[in-house]
């Protein structure tokens, strides 16, 4: 399977950090990516762990009504999230890889609640950049990581603020990459 991510419409440029996680992660695995707009890091991800032959559940979650910056109104208003279409993009964008993936239409901290404890090889954050939401994603996420596991997260740059504080708060040894953090749980 060939990778299309460059097709899609969208913000993407943690490849490496998709590219580790797949290729460090056990022959069985869960991974779960919070925050997938229209699909661009998804199908990325998707194609990653299609190209491994290993069997890695994919769990994306997003409430698929876009960011503050993408309402109506706003510098980076979106028509798919003024007409209510974004959901219905993202899964047009996905049918080479629908069977890879399990999309879960809700916000991060109610989607947390169905995973048990220690019970993920990884989760990317990507979904709100303010502060509050970053660090409570990260404490909620974080338990649910297995003992070497990964936890990372995007937008880890001056633009976001928030982002970087959540981060150097919550995850003292994070590992930059490009605008990613990324940190293995012991």
């Amino acid at each position: 399977m060939e990778h299309f991510y460059f097709t899609l419409d969208g913000w993407f440029d943690f490849e490496d950090v998709y590219i580790f996680a797949v290729n460090v992660a056990p022959d069985i695995a869960h991974f779960v990516e919070v925050g997938a707009f229209l699909g661009k890091s998804t199908s990325f991800m998707a194609v990653e762990i299609a190209q491994s032959k290993k069997d890695i559940r994919f769990d994306v979650i997003d409430t698929w009504q876009g960011s503050l910056e993408h309402q109506p109104g706003a510098e980076h208003a979106r028509s798919e999230v003024s007409d209510g279409t974004l959901y219905e993009q993202f899964r047009r964008n996905m049918k080479p890889v629908a069977h890879l993936l399990n999309p879960i239409q809700a916000s991060s901290l109610q989607a947390v609640k169905r995973y048990k404890d220690s019970s993920l090889d990884f989760v990317f954050l990507d979904a709100s950049h303010t502060y509050e939401d970053v660090k409570a994603d990260i404490q909620a996420w974080k338990p649910k990581i297995k003992k070497g596991g990964y936890l990372g997260g995007h937008d880890f740059q001056i633009d976001f603020p928030g982002v970087v504080q959540a981060v150097q708060e919550e995850i003292p040894e994070y590992m930059r990459l490009g605008f990613s953090w990324v940190t293995q749980l012991k």
